[in-house]
């Protein structure tokens, strides 16, 4: 079944526009990655269905690159450390708090509210950029703040958009009298594209709340903790509607595309 998947997928691949060289390459150190004790020439070319011809140069132009060597002893080739070397000049936290911190400033100052970016740490929410209200006086939370996620609307957000399984694990954890009104709720914001709800934890505080996206799915939440001053900055639905845009813009500098995406018209509704 597995196998019938993967050509499943080769096949999907091969209708879009492709380059065969970096096809075979990525091929190549895909099959690698998922073969610990590495591989030979013939197995590789054996694995992946394709000619001696096809797979030669490309094994051997990726070993001079240094992203696979070859065991003198056995001839097999094995992935080294240089993708995971590549993917960790770019901490994607850091890039999600360089390209979020400006976002997050802009909401504060247009709507006069406090306003944070939160993410999940296993059963925690992890705020990671926040920004204060410019008002003399208001509700913020701090950059490094750890909530339950049953406390935080950030925690259910995410968990709206995250998979199926990961919501069943969730619920699992929970007391069963809870889990038609939380699963109710993940339904809910799912089809909103927001969570519009008062605070679980401070009394008069009302959460706005909205997803984040990259390119592979949800990444956090954006929250503003609403508190109405009289005559003073946005109403809450002002508040919601700057925080909705601002989620938007900031997913699509991470990658995400509304148009591409089965949340794409929830978002931007």
């Amino acid at each position: 079944m597995a196998a019938q998947d993967d050509k499943d997928k080769g096949a999907a691949r091969k209708t879009k526009s492709s380059v065969p060289a970096v096809e075979k390459a990525l091929d190549v150190l895909e099959l690698l990655s998922e073969s610990p004790d590495g591989l030979t020439m013939n197995e590789i070319v054996d694995a992946l269905g394709r000619t001696m011809g096809e797979i030669y140069r490309v094994v051997v132009y990726l070993t001079d690159r240094d992203y696979l060597s070859q065991d003198p002893a056995t001839g097999r080739y094995a992935l080294t450390l240089q993708l995971f070397e590549l993917s960790h000049r770019h901490d994607p936290t850091e890039r999600l708090i360089q390209s979020a911190l400006p976002i997050l400033e802009r909401i504060a100052a247009r709507t006069s509210q406090s306003c944070h970016l939160g993410v999940l740490n296993r059963s925690n929410v992890l705020v990671i950029s926040s920004v204060h209200s410019p008002l003399p006086a208001g509700y913020a939370v701090r950059t490094g703040a750890l909530f339950p996620v049953d406390q935080t609307s950030s925690g259910h957000v995410i968990l709206a958009y995250t998979s199926d399984d990961a919501q069943k694990r969730y619920l699992a954890r929970i007391p069963s009298v809870e889990r038609a009104q939380v699963r109710d709720r993940l339904a809910r914001i799912r089809e909103d594209g927001y969570e519009d709800t008062p605070s679980m934890m401070i009394q008069g505080v009302r959460n706005l709340c909205v997803p984040v996206f990259d390119a592979r799915g949800i990444v956090g939440a954006i929250t503003s903790g609403f508190i109405g001053q009289i005559g003073l900055g946005s109403s809450a639905e002002e508040t919601l509607a700057t925080l909705r845009l601002s989620a938007i813009e900031l997913s699509q500098s991470l990658g995400f595309r509304p148009d591409e995406s089965p949340f794409g018209a929830s978002l931007t509704e």
